[in-house]
C-alpha cells in the first residue's frame, strides 16, 4: 500500500535537523509557490512534525517556528514563495500553543502581530492556529480575543472572526455564544466605519462574508433573528454581507424556509 503524502512528508522532514537551512528548502521546493495555491498538504504536515519531535526538542522547535516568521518578512519576498515558511512557521506555532499551556500566552501575542500581515496567506495562518487554540483553551483564549476587538485594526478583527468560524468549534455552546457576541461587535465596527476603502476593511468584510454563516451554524434561532435585524439597517456593507452569507449552502441546510423569507426582505 502506498504511503499517503502526510507520511512522505513526515520521513522526509526526518532527514533534517531544524536548525539546517535544507529542511527550509525542501519546504520552499515543494511549496506549490508562486501560484494559485500553496501546499497545505505540506504545511499542515509540518505542524504535524512539530508536535511530534516538541516534546524531545522543546526549545528547538519553538525556536525554528519563530526564525521562520522573523526572518521572512513581507519585504523580503523575491520569487513569491518565501511565505510559505512563515505560513508554516505559524501554524507550527499554532500547533504548540495547543500542546503546551506555558506557550500559549507567548504564541498569541505573536499570532495578534502577525494577523496585521499585509500577506493574506499569513493572516490566513494566524486564523488556523487561533482554532488550534480555541478548541483547547476556549475560556482563555476567548478572553484574549476579546482584547483584540480594543485594537483599531480591521486585519485583526479579520483574524477573530475566521479564527472562531469553524464548524467543529460551533459544537461547543460557550464557544459558539461568544464566537456570535464577538462578530456582533466587529459587524457594528464595520458599519460605523467611513473609510471603506482601505486594504484591512476589504478584508475584513470579505471575511464576514462568509464567517457569519458559519457562527450562525451554533446560533440557530438568535441567528437568523440577527440576520432579519441587519436587513433593517440602512448600510450596502451590511447588506452585502447578509447577502453573500444568505447564498452559503450551510444555512440552507440549517432552514431552507428562513433563508427565503430572509431574501424576500433584501
Amino acid at each position: 500500500m502506498a504511503n499517503s503524502k502526510k507520511e512522505i512528508y513526515l520521513d522526509e522532514f526526518k532527514k533534517y535537523t531544524l536548525v539546517e537551512k535544507e529542511l527550509e528548502n525542501y519546504l520552499l521546493e515543494n511549496s506549490n509557490l508562486p501560484g494559485k495555491r500553496g501546499n497545505l498538504e505540506l504545511a499542515f504536515s509540518f505542524r504535524d512534525y512539530i508536535e511530534k519531535i516538541y516534546l524531545p526538542a522543546k526549545e528547538a522547535a519553538f525556536n525554528n517556528c519563530l526564525r521562520l516568521v522573523n526572518e521572512n518578512p513581507a519585504r523580503k519576498a523575491k520569487i513569491g514563495n518565501e511565505e510559505f515558511l512563515p505560513f508554516c512557521g505559524i501554524v507550527g506555532l499554532g500547533r504548540i500553543a495547543k500542546i503546551d499551556f506555558n506557550r500559549r500566552n507567548e504564541i498569541l501575542l505573536l499570532l495578534r502581530k502577525n494577523a496585521q500581515d499585509d500577506r493574506w496567506r499569513i493572516r490566513e495562518a494566524v486564523a488556523m492556529a487561533i482554532q488550534e487554540i480555541v478548541a483547547v483553551d476556549s475560556s482563555q483564549t476567548l478572553e484574549q480575543l476579546n482584547k483584540w476587538l480594543e485594537d483599531e485594526n480591521y486585519f485583526v478583527y479579520r483574524a477573530v472572526a475566521a479564527g472562531l468560524a469553524e464548524p467543529y468549534l460551533m459544537k461547543d455552546p460557550q464557544i459558539a455564544q461568544a464566537a456570535f457576541l464577538i462578530h456582533k461587535i466587529i459587524i457594528e465596527k464595520v458599519g460605523n466605519e467611513k473609510d471603506i476603502k482601505t486594504p484591512e476593511y476589504k478584508a475584513l468584510v470579505k471575511g464576514l462574508c462568509y464567517t457569519l454563516s458559519v457562527i450562525i451554524l451554533g446560533n440557530k434561532e438568535q441567528g437568523f433573528d440577527y440576520l432579519d435585524h441587519l436587513i433593517t439597517i440602512n448600510n450596502p456593507i451590511i447588506r452585502k454581507i447578509v447577502r453573500e452569507n444568505l447564498k452559503k449552502n450551510r444555512l440552507k441546510r440549517l432552514n431552507e424556509s428562513a433563508v427565503l423569507q430572509l431574501w424576500k426582505k433584501l
